[in-house]
């Protein structure tokens, strides 16, 4: 099989598997799995029995064990600046790329999604499902030399939940130091969504000492990462090098340096050039090109990226119910597609990602023009009243950007002006409301992640940025996060996502894939669907 065939048929399972897994809830293939069920690692054991951490069928850290890189260095190339190196300012995946170098977290996610120890060694969760006990692995080292003990690891999850960008992971904050490689966490109710949460960078582990102290993170990120950072030069590159005391061993490439190049087309160039050796947002025009580049690799799978305009519903003309369903109706999904990803994603019409269980387009107006139009007279607005200001944060958002602003244009006659932003100041003005649409994404491990980080009310001025609070979307949410049961989940799923979408507080525009682009050389590389690198088990052949 040639290697063009293999990357074809990589492509199209991942389109079906991306498809069948709202039927079959998850998938045995690891390179391009489908996003299992939370429960499955999550559920309550009995009370009095010890559950070792589950372990990674999904990572590449047996393969790459003990391998020599034949060359030092490794250069990245990303689109997007990262807005904090530290672990709880920011929410954005930028900024996850670069925790995960140099921070850990307890629990981490694995290619299949489910959840793997990495500083916890074992945990038990008592048989009302309310105390979890999580022993650490022992000799951690930080990059400072200390080493980790359970008080680092109580300050961090007090730390997560402490701060606006984080709090809705902080649901360890209950927590205590039992003995210096022992921590109990308590939670009021049943939470099913525990171990994702730990997972997530705002959980990342840092020393207490440096927390209290007020240590600066984000010009010396000190963590237990694999990598120590070494220099950030602003709006071009950051640099990093390998820890020598990292507790899963010092990795087999020695230097890392992530370069900041916003133009699509430039950071395919510069790979064929041999200029770089990774692409982490690849050109989605370019990778044809780079499939047929006998030097390259590209990888294409399943992604749990949603990807939506985001509609600030407290501020006109959003916060008109018909106008945003008008909205919807007048947007070509299929045209967001071609244009704004050249075919590399799905079309997508529900307001929840349709790769988890339970998901589902059911009550969301579907692309028809006339209908639309009947939906902008019945919101009591001129298409006047209705222009507004769309922002966009980088090259493929703008040709996305540019679909919407014809669609609406053309099929209810409303004025759209685009307005390009950095990544750094379009997350905070999102964050804040200061908008009026923009377009965005989420990424999760898990549904229930997604549901509370993008509409629960307790994350305004976070990473809910419609600004939606309704009192019933609470409701279901704290429902899913209290049932350790897979079919109570999928039927609470269901309902949330209906309501969603007849409400249809944002417009989906299109469910993304991960993509990829490396040199051939460069082994030991997988990426997961939400997007998870392991950098640590890479090397140069």
């Amino acid at each position: 099989m040639t290697k063009k065939m293999k990357r074809f048929l990589a492509l199209s399972l991942a389109l079906l598997m991306a498809f069948a897994v709202v039927g079959c809830g998850s998938t045995e293939n690891t390179t391009t799995a489908a996003p299992a069920d939370n429960t499955q690692t999550t559920a309550a054991p009995a009370a009095d029995t010890t559950t070792k951490a589950p372990e990674s069928q999904g990572t590449p850290q047996t393969q790459a064990a003990g391998q020599k890189s034949s060359k030092d260095t490794i250069i990245i190339a990303t689109a997007n600046e990262t807005p904090s190196l530290t672990s709880v300012d920011h929410n954005a995946v930028a900024g996850s790329y670069m925790n995960k170098l140099t921070f850990s977290t307890l629990f981490d996610t694995d290619m299949d999604l489910n959840v793997y120890p990495s500083l916890a060694e074992s945990y038990e969760v008592s048989d009302d499902g309310l105390d979890w006990t999580i022993k650490l692995k022992q000799g951690v080292k930080f990059h400072n030399g200390a080493e980790m003990k359970a008080a680092d690891v109580v300050r961090s999850l007090k730390l997560c939940a402490e701060s606006s960008n984080t709090a809705t992971y902080g649901t360890a904050a209950n927590c205590e130091a039992v003995d210096d490689y022992t921590v109990k966490i308590h939670t009021e109710v049943p939470y099913s969504g525990m171990l994702y949460d730990l997972c997530h960078h705002g959980n990342d582990i840092l020393p207490a000492d440096l927390i209290d102290s007020g240590h600066n993170f984000n010009e010396a990120p000190i963590g237990t990462g694999p990598y120590k950072f070494v220099k950030w030069n602003l709006g071009e590159s950051l640099e990093f090098e390998a820890f020598e005391d990292y507790f899963e061993g010092e990795p087999p490439i020695k230097h890392m340096i992530w370069k900041i190049i916003p133009e699509g087309s430039s950071r395919t160039i510069s790979l064929e050039a041999g200029e770089i050796d990774v692409i982490i947002e690849v050109e989605s025009n370019d990778i044809s090109r780079l499939q047929d580049d006998e030097g390259i690799d590209v990888y294409v799978g399943t992604g749990t990226s949603h990807n939506f305009m985001l509609c600030n519903t407290e501020k006109a003309p959003f916060n008109n119910e018909e106008f945003r369903i008008a909205c919807q109706q007048a947007i070509d999904k299929n045209a967001c597609v071609q244009v704004g990803q050249n075919g590399f994603a799905m079309p997508c019409d529900s307001l929840l990602p349709i790769v988890f269980p339970g998901t589902t387009t059911d009550g969301m107006p579907t692309y028809n023009p006339e209908e639309a139009k009947k939906h902008l007279e019945a919101s009591g607005l001129s298409a006047a009243e209705c222009n507004f200001t769309l922002v966009c944060s980088d090259d493929a958002k703008v040709r996305l950007g540019q679909v919407i602003q014809s669609n609406l244009k053309e099929n209810l006659g409303i004025d759209v002006q685009i307005e390009q932003q950095d990544l750094a100041t379009y997350l905070e003005n999102s964050r804040i409301g200061e908008y009026q649409a923009a377009l965005g994404g989420y990424t999760s491990s898990s549904l229930l992640a997604y549901i509370k980080g993008v509409w629960h009310s307790s994350n305004i001025n976070a990473s809910n940025k419609t600004r939606t609070n309704d009192p019933k979307v609470d409701a279901w949410i704290e429902a899913y996060a209290a049932s350790f049961d897979a079919d109570e989940q999928a039927k609470i799923a269901t309902e949330l996502n209906t309501y969603l979408n007849e409400h249809c507080f944002q417009i989906p525009t299109y469910q993304g894939q991960v993509t990829r682009a490396y040199a051939s050389n460069l082994k030991g590389f997988q990426v997961s669907a939400s997007g998870n690198h392991w950098w640590q088990y890479c090397y140069f052949e």
